[in-house]
């Protein structure tokens, strides 16, 4: 029994051996200390760089769309300075309290280096039927086959016309000067002017003028209940004219 106390004993007292010599448990292992962290790099804001405005446009006037009697009429005056040469086919037909009585139909030339003025009546179907060719001083009438018919006045032949101012191409500034003018009506394509002479038999003259140059396209000229309606078509202005347009003309 000694042997065992002395078994538990011995292991007793040399561990109090040990603590008295200074002995100690082993340490516990110390964990590493942390990397300091990288330092974060701040990327600056791009900064805002304001487009440079663009021009504010300024809104076009609108154009003007209408004119009055004076500007109309001038518009006609300025073509009558302006207007070299003309070929031009026309229609023409004449009615009474609005019974058509009459229908003609043809080409009109003109030159105003020359003063001659010609035209060309046609059958429906395109035949030429009489030609007559003036210097505004006399006027000469040839058949189909270009033989000479007769030589009349201008005035006295002009005079006898139901539509005269199909015929006053180069003429147009003394013609507004002889009448009053009035706007009739007026779109944005095309504008009538009304005539009225000033003096002498009273009658109405309608000239439908086509934007944007107001050229004249339409004259109609009525007295009591005749009326006479021209209307041109296929217009060529200041273009040049065959050399035999008025080779025909002789006084």
């Amino acid at each position: 029994m000694k042997q065992s106390i002395n078994k538990v004993i011995f292991p007793f007292i040399s561990a109090l051996i040990l603590a008295a010599c200074g002995g100690s448990a082993p340490e516990e292992p110390v964990a590493p200390a942390p990397e300091p962290a990288a330092p974060q790099v701040v990327t600056p804001a791009p900064k805002t760089v304001q487009k440079p405005k663009a021009p504010v446009k300024k809104t076009a006037p609108t154009p003007k769309t209408t004119l009055n009697a004076a500007e109309l009429t001038a518009r006609l005056k300025q073509w009558d300075k302006k207007l070299a040469t003309l070929e031009t086919a026309f229609a023409q037909n004449t009615s009474y309290d609005g019974v058509e009585v009459s229908r003609s139909m043809g080409k009109l030339f003109y030159d105003r280096a020359q003063n001659r003025l010609r035209l060309d009546t046609t059958s429906p179907e395109g035949d030429l039927e009489q030609t007559a060719i003036t210097d505004k001083k006399d006027i000469v009438i040839l058949d189909e086959a270009g033989n000479m018919v007769t030589t009349l006045s201008w005035a006295d032949w002009q005079q006898g016309q139901p539509n005269q101012a199909l015929f006053d191409f180069g003429n147009y500034t003394a013609l507004v000067e002889r009448h009053n003018a009035t706007v009739k009506s007026q779109t944005d394509k095309e504008a009538v002017l009304l005539l009225t002479p000033k003096e002498g038999e009273e009658y109405q003259l309608l000239l439908t003028l086509t934007a944007p140059d107001y050229f004249p396209q339409v004259l109609a000229i009525t007295s009591d209940l005749m009326t006479t309606k021209a209307v041109l078509k296929q217009i060529q202005k200041n273009q040049p004219l065959p050399a035999a347009v008025f080779g025909g003309f002789k006084k």
